[in-house]
């Protein structure tokens, strides 16, 4: 398994900044080795599943290299804590440094909610973290939306009134709307069911190893036919 970790560059990053696209859009595969770029939060790094290999990132990764025979090359940007902007930041690096990925996935905008950030404000930073994408790379690019994070167990038992279905439908709104404009596809997290089976036990907000399960499938579902691979006999 390629893995590149760029843990400590994002890290600096941080410090010194203190509908989409049609699946049945027509596009050549990909052939041979893939280079595979992650982008997103503490989930993206595997926080919440047990060990953090089986986080939704590294199940992508291990089931494109044995569905493809090809090898992957992880390099996965995830940095818990992150919001929107900060992940804009670690991109803008990373690309600098010439980093050239054919697939990317994106989850962000649970910690921009969570954290009262508006919509708009988080539409800005999700525009420039794809626009990056589209003129930097010919990436493949792959835009989870979110959950129902009301349904949460943190949530549940301790409400917060930044965490409301109407937030979490605006944001979804903004995902969809910026999928559409720089032509990634969507990965539609809102339909996976949010309960305790699916949630850490540790914090009742990160996906335990069977969210992160779903979560992968979920974006494998978009993913495969993209790079034209069958989908998985049942």
């Amino acid at each position: 398994m390629g893995y590149r970790w760029l843990a400590a560059i994002a890290a600096a990053v941080l410090l010194t900044a203190c509908g989409g696209s049609s699946d049945d859009d027509a596009s050549p595969p990909v052939e041979g080795p893939l280079s595979y770029m992650a982008l997103g939060a503490s989930d993206a790094t595997g926080i919440g599943a047990f060990p953090l290999e089986n986080g939704y990132v590294f199940r992508i990764e291990d089931a494109l290299e044995s569905e493809r025979d090809q090898p992957v090359e992880l390099t996965n940007l995830g940095v818990p804590g992150a919001l929107a902007d900060d992940i804009a930041e670690v991109l803008h690096l990373a690309l600098a440094t010439g980093i050239d990925p054919d697939l990317v996935t994106v989850w962000t905008g649970a910690n921009d909610l969570t954290r009262g950030r508006t919509p708009e404000e988080f539409a800005a930073d999700l525009d420039a973290i794809l626009g990056d994408l589209r003129q930097e790379t010919d990436a493949l690019i792959f835009l989870g939306d979110l959950p129902d994070l009301t349904a949460l167990p943190r949530f549940v038992t301790d409400p917060d009134p930044d965490v409301t279905p109407e937030r979490v439908a605006a944001f979804n709104a903004v995902i969809e709307n910026q999928a559409s404009v720089h032509e990634a596809r969507l990965v539609r997290l809102s339909t996976l069911p949010v309960g305790d089976q699916l949630t850490s036990d540790l914090d009742g907000f990160h996906p335990s190893n069977e969210g992160h399960a779903q979560i992968a499938e979920l974006f494998l579902q978009v993913i495969r036919p993209a790079l034209g691979l069958p989908a998985p006999p049942q």
